[in-house]
Parts: structure tokens; C-alpha cells; sequence
């Protein structure tokens, strides 16, 4: 994919997620960058300078289900279209074992690294299967790959997030297309 001209939506305003917002605006992609802290995206649209005008922010909880979902309709009336979803936001469990590690802490893990991608993925498919090109990356860290003490509810996380999309990487074919809607980006 060509990325210049094209709509990108970004989870995360602040640390990756401000670099892929930057790096995509100076490749000449809209983007519309999604945050729960608006602070941390007011920093990225200072940085933006003479990209600006390609950058619309929205303050969106993506453990909400219902915001989400509007999501799509919104950005396509700001920016014509969407081409691709980089699904980077995302938290860390504290360094505890599990005996140590509250429940809500979990679900919150849960609430975000999961059903906030999946919530992405399902909010945006049916629009790019209407598209001739686009995609879904979703970032993930070492944590899917290398155990770490501390750390056993986000590995499981990071490998459940690692192979399900990985299995999702599929072609659809409608009409006489056929798109590639989902890359995996694991760093």
C-alpha cells in the first residue's frame, strides 16, 4: 500500500503511538489519532507542525464498545475515507506474581490489550471490505514470546493477541477484489 493520500487510524497518542502519528503524517497520510488522554495528544499535534491539516484527534476509550463503534462513520466524515488501523494502545501489568495481582488489574489489562483491539478490528472491517485496499496492524511486544517473571497475565495476553490475529491475517474475497485485511506487526 501506498501510504501517501491514504487514512490511518492510530490507538495511542503519546510514546509509539505519537511516532507512528508522525511518521505517517510525514509520508503525507491522514491519520486520526485516538487517546483516552487528550494531554498526550496535544503534545503529538505540537509536534506535527506543517501536518496539521492531515491530523484530526479523538478522545476515545477504546474499551468502550459503543465509542468505538461510532468511531468509523466519524473519521470517514473528517477525512473521506479510512485505509488501515494501527492498533498500538496498550498497558503493562505491574511486576508482581499472580497471588499478588488484583483482578481489576487484570481485567483492566484485559479491557484494553484485547477487547480494545477487538473492538477496533470488528469497528473497522466492514468498511474496508468495501475498500480496494486496507489494513489492520496490530503491535504487540516480547511479552508474546519470551516469558517474563512478573508478567503472566500480559504474556498470556500478547500471545492470545499475537496468535488470534495471526490466524485473522485473511483474504476476503467480495465482488472481484480480493484484500489482505490484517497485518501483524510484532516488535
Amino acid at each position: 500500500m501506498k501510504i501517501k493520500g491514504k487514512t490511518f487510524v492510530v490507538t495511542g497518542g503519546g510514546g509509539l503511538g505519537r511516532a507512528l502519528v508522525l511518521a505517517l503524517l510525514q509520508k503525507e497520510a491522514n491519520v486520526a489519532m485516538l487517546d483516552i488522554n487528550e494531554s498526550a495528544m496535544e503534545e503529538t499535534l505540537q509536534l506535527a507542525k506543517d501536518y496539521k491539516t492531515n491530523l484530526s484527534k479523538h478522545i476515545v476509550n477504546i474499551t468502550d464498545k459503543e465509542q468505538v463503534f461510532a468511531l468509523p462513520e466519524k473519521i470517514i466524515k473528517i477525512h473521506g475515507a479510512v485505509d488501515g488501523v494501527i492498533n498500538n494502545a496498550g498497558i503493562i501489568q505491574p511486576f508482581v506474581d499472580v497471588k499478588e495481582l488484583e483482578l481489576q488489574v487484570v481485567e483492566r489489562i484485559m479491557n484494553i490489550n484485547f477487547y480494545g483491539t477487538l473492538y477496533m478490528v470488528k469497528a473497522f472491517l466492514p468498511f474496508f471490505e468495501k475498500r480496494p485496499e486496507a489494513h489492520i496492524v496490530n503491535i504487540s511486544n516480547m511479552g508474546g514470546f519470551i516469558p517474563f517473571p512478573g508478567q503472566t497475565y500480559l504474556q498470556r495476553l500478547k500471545s492470545s493477541r499475537k496468535t488470534t490475529y495471526r490466524r485473522f491475517v485473511c483474504r476476503i474475497k467480495t465482488h472481484q477484489y480480493q484484500w489482505l485485511l490484517s497485518y501483524f506487526l510484532e516488535l
